[in-house]
């Protein structure tokens, strides 16, 4: 979801509930959308489905928005 908003973010949190067995090998849906954005800190949810639209789990993370500029100046030689 950042990347498709052009934001470049650290991951704070990230909770995944797994709800039913997900298989391999198999068709799979993933869905993600963006909860809420507060200053700097971005909250999304996410689910994958099976074939019949079952939720077989779910996810919330948080993540924050950075400059990489700014927090990698210091490595990058000049």
């Amino acid at each position: 979801m950042n990347k498709l908003r052009h934001v470049i973010a650290l991951t704070s949190r990230i909770t995944v509930n797994y709800l039913k067995p997900v298989p391999l090998q198999q068709p799979l849906r993933v869905e993600s959308r963006e909860v809420k954005v507060t200053g700097r800190k971005h909250i999304n949810m996410a689910e994958i489905l099976n074939e019949k639209g079952e939720v077989l789990a779910n996810s919330e993370g948080v993540f924050v928005a950075i400059d990489p500029h700014r927090m990698f100046a210091r490595f990058v030689d000049r």
